[in-house]
């Protein structure tokens, strides 16, 4: 009963803040860069958040069924056309630059990344004995953080630009180095708040090679795609130290 509860609260809570987003882009003029990002965040802490009130699932499928939720969520956008609440819903995180390809875009990086993270996160607990959930939020925290923060950065106080590319298409795309800063000194917080994790040597490790490392795969990775590749090298670089250090 806990696991439907909170996954309709997922649900309402999704919708009704996207359709306040949206209205505040189509209304007044706020950035997508913006609202995309509340999104952004809204997926890491609003679970968080109902886990203080409903313990979280400690049954595999159940946990499997909840991380995949966000896909089957995303899936009436494919119907919006005429449908006033989904279009309105779909502006909070529709950038113009990415279409047609935003709803593609976003689905296949979700996908992409929390199948990464669970593959590492189990292999993890494998090895050590580590609950799996908790690698799993280190590695999504060291991901979407940064990667949260690094756009509206960039977009406020970017004044040194560089390019990027993206997936099914040629078009080419800007990022900034003040945004790839806010990776680096996210990943060092992102550290500290998880450092019970780690021993002592394995924390040294953790702050000199993940920081530098996850600043280099943002800023190399494809435009909107870069929270499998942030998910990906976060995870193997901390299975590493865990397992190795």
């Amino acid at each position: 009963m806990t696991f439907f509860i909170t996954e309709i609260a997922k649900l309402i809570g999704f919708y009704t803040l996207a359709f306040i987003l949206g209205t505040l882009v189509s209304n007044h003029n706020i950035k997508v860069n913006y609202t995309r990002k509340i999104h952004h965040f809204s997926l890491l802490f609003f679970p968080i958040f109902l886990a203080s009130y409903f313990p979280p699932q400690t049954n595999e499928l159940l946990s499997l069924l909840s991380a995949f939720g966000f896909i089957w969520t995303l899936m009436p956008f494919y119907f919006r056309e005429n449908i006033f609440f989904l279009e309105r819903c779909f502006l909070s995180f529709d950038r113009p630059e990415d279409r047609p390809f935003t709803l593609i875009w976003i689905l296949t990086q979700f996908f992409a990344s929390i199948f990464v993270v669970i593959i590492i996160a189990i292999y993890v607990e494998s090895r050590l004995g580590i609950f799996w959930a908790d690698i799993g939020l280190l590695v999504v925290c060291l991901a979407m953080i940064g990667d949260g923060l690094a756009e509206p950065v960039g977009v406020r106080f970017g004044k040194i630009k560089y390019k990027t590319y993206a997936l099914f298409t040629h078009k080419r795309y800007f990022r900034t180095v003040e945004g790839s800063l806010t990776v680096f000194v996210s990943t060092i917080l992102v550290l500290f708040w998880f450092g019970d994790l780690f021993t002592y040597t394995q924390f040294i490790w953790a702050i000199l090679l993940l920081p530098l490392i996850l600043t280099i795969t943002e800023a190399v990775s494809p435009h909107t795609w870069d929270g499998p590749f942030l998910s990906g090298v976060s995870g193997l670089v901390v299975s590493f130290i865990l397992v190795y250090c």
